[in-house]
């Protein structure tokens, strides 16, 4: 069995797809008997139970006090002063395997190498390229990818093609089941279907364009509009939904726990993914598969790696007449709405469960210790 060290500053400070795939696979390394340690970022927020994962947490400075010279550098200063903090207890603890997730760390891995002898395995989510990129991916040992788009960009970029492992779902915590009666009597009291998006409120999330669909919406049906997600973008969206006059049919959740979700995509009808932008996989879009939920995406990066024609509705992208129509097709035949959901769910039995994420790694990463 391997010692194994996954590094990713915001496993421990924020939620999202990175952070999801970071604690699943930790998860389920160490359950195979790996000897698993997670390096993030010291946050006063509660992170997820371990299930025999190590957590070592670091000081860092937070991007958002280092003066706006670009995003990028920012992040990647932020990055920098975690491994300040983090480097040298890496370095005495003596891993079989450094394992990274945004390509700002390739400098502090690499150097770990360099001194303990340490294989780097860096997991691309994303583009976050910068001089200098190509060179630094060509000297790891493992170069995965999590989405066959992400690996076209990564290539195209740097030269060299990644490894396709998609994120995983935990598919027996995101089941179908009963909705809850007690959210059913607060958002839909007189039979209201619901519809649900779960996102950061950013622009390119295309949050907008469904709040837009609801007039023509809800002259056909009678429905609830639940946005879960913060973020900069929210109050765009309310002055949005107020100008439309469609404000007392959307409801701002904001963060709801992890392990609330499941309660809130069984609530769900239609659960609709508007982006505009190339998105890289989509793991909220794979949790409300997993729970059964007809879903309606936008056609843009790696979502149709992840949502079938089959197993959901894809549409174009800053279209709000194509996602009216999609809703309403769902809503309109009950048939076809159980049908998607379980294509959807079976979708994700096959491809994103855990169970085959972690078949799939071991079988490219070859860690035994």
């Amino acid at each position: 069995m391997a010692k194994i060290a996954i590094y990713n500053l915001t496993t421990t400070t924020k939620a999202g797809g990175v952070e999801t795939f970071v604690w699943g696979i930790a998860r389920g390394l160490a359950k195979q008997g790996h000897e698993v340690h997670i390096y993030g970022g010291k946050s006063n927020d509660n992170f997820p139970e371990t299930n025999g994962v190590t957590v070592f947490t670091y000081p860092y400075l937070n991007r958002e006090v280092i003066p706006f010279v670009g995003s990028r550098l920012r992040k990647f200063i932020e990055r920098l002063s975690f491994a300040f903090f983090a480097i040298s207890p890496l370095i005495k603890r003596s891993y079989d395997v450094i394992y990274i997730h945004k390509s700002f760390d390739l400098p502090a891995a690499l150097f770990i190498r360099l001194r303990t002898g340490a294989r780097v395995f860096f997991h691309s989510h994303g583009t976050e390229f910068f001089p200098g990129f190509g060179s630094l991916v060509r000297r790891v040992d493992k170069f995965f990818s999590c989405s066959q788009f992400n690996a076209a960009s990564v290539e195209k970029r740097a030269g060299i093609s990644p490894v396709v492992i998609y994120n995983g779902v935990d598919t027996d915590f995101f089941k179908p089941s009963e909705p809850d009666e007690n959210l059913v009597k607060q958002y839909s009291p007189h039979g209201e279907k619901i519809l649900i998006t779960v996102c950061r409120l950013v622009g390119w999330k295309g949050v907008q364009y469904a709040i837009a669909a609801l007039p023509e919406i809800l002259t056909k049906h009678r429905v609830k509009y639940l946005i879960i997600g913060d973020g900069e973008f929210r109050k765009s969206l309310e002055r949005l939904a107020q100008e439309l006059k469609v404000d007392g049919d959307v409801v701002f959740l904001g963060k709801i726990t992890n392990k609330d979700m499941p309660r809130y995509y069984r609530l769900a009808s239609v659960a609709v993914y508007p982006s505009v932008a190339d998105e890289t996989f989509g793991i909220s879009i794979a949790e409300a598969m997993s729970c059964g939920v007809p879903v309606v995406a936008t056609r843009v990066g790696g979502i149709p790696e992840v949502l079938s024609d089959d197993a959901g509705v894809l549409i174009p992208p800053r279209d709000e007449h194509a996602i009216c129509s999609a809703v309403d097709a769902l809503l309109s035949d009950s048939s076809l709405a159980v049908s998607t959901g379980k294509n959807g769910r079976q979708q994700c039995l096959d491809n994103f469960s855990w169970n085959t994420v972690i078949d799939r790694f071991n079988k490219e990463a070859q860690i035994s210790g």
